[in-house]
Parts: C-alpha cells; structure tokens; sequence
C-alpha cells in the first residue's frame, strides 16, 4: 500500500505459509502487474512465503498498494528496482497498515519496518538502512509473527 518517494524530483511463529494464486491473493487488484512469490528464509528454513505482485516500474512502484482496503495474508507487493536503490516508501493513500521488509543485491534483509496509514502530509518516510535492490510489503505484523529478522535472505521467484 505504501507509496515509493523518490528524494529526488523525478518521477514469532516459524510455520511456513504456502502462498496459493487464488483471486483473493492479489495485492492490488486494479493493476495488472507480473506475478511471482516472495520467500524469506533463516538459516535454510522457508519462514515466510507470500504470492506477491511485481512492481519493476517507475508508475507500478508509485502506485504500489494505494487504495487497497483488504489483502490476504498470503498476498504481498515486491519492488524490484534495476539496480541499488535509496528511495525512500511512504504511506500517503493507503488503508490499511503494512510491513515492509527491504533486501540487498546479495537477498539479505536491511532493513525491516511496520507502516501505518497517512492520512494528511507532510507523511513519515521509511527509508532501509542501506542500497537495496528489493522490498517487500504484506500485511502488517506477519514479520513479527513468522519471526523475521534483519539478514534473513529473500528470495523473489518470476
């Protein structure tokens, strides 16, 4: 649901969640976006998997997860950027409160936060510890809750 702010003007459970492609699985249904699942491990162990819309692009990543009132807890969006990237996301436009998990080039969590709505500006800025090439959102508290923590590895399968 959070929204990508570029700074510069331009454009503790460990049970495994088997996401399925059901209708009720797209994060935002109003795009028509690639699909794919995202999977965070520790140590080996899938702790985490969520069927995840891919935003790759300028308008997909800004768009994001605005207006979505409800998502399944196996549903998630991935932002995938070309290359390291600082931007920072923020919650402008969306409903509904999200984690957000950011990962570098070598699939390691930086970065991990728990986002809620804004509902007027300026809106707070959540921005990862370091470069990264990917972030994940989902429902908030499914970090806590599947026991996720910075330097677990991601993995985005197309």
């Amino acid at each position: 649901m959070a929204t990508l702010v570029c700074l510069v003007p331009t454009a503790c459970s460990h049970r495994r969640v088997t996401p399925q492609a059901a209708s009720g699985d797209v994060a935002n249904p109003s795009l028509a976006l690639a699909q794919g699942t995202v999977t965070i491990a520790h140590s080996g162990t899938a702790e985490l998997a969520l069927h995840v819309q891919i935003a790759d692009t300028d308008t997909s990543r800004a768009t994001g997860l605005m207006g979505v009132k409800k998502m399944s807890d196996r549903a998630g969006m991935a932002f995938v950027f070309d290359g390291p990237s600082a931007e920072s996301f923020w919650m402008k436009d969306t409903l509904i409160p999200l984690d957000i998990a950011f990962w570098d080039a070598q699939g390691h969590i930086t970065t991990l936060f728990s986002m809620v709505p804004c509902t007027a500006d300026p809106c707070h800025l959540y921005t990862s510890s370091a470069p990264y090439v990917g972030s994940v959102e989902m429902n908030a508290g499914l970090l806590a809750a599947h026991g996720v923590n910075v330097g677990d590895t991601v993995t985005l399968s197309r």
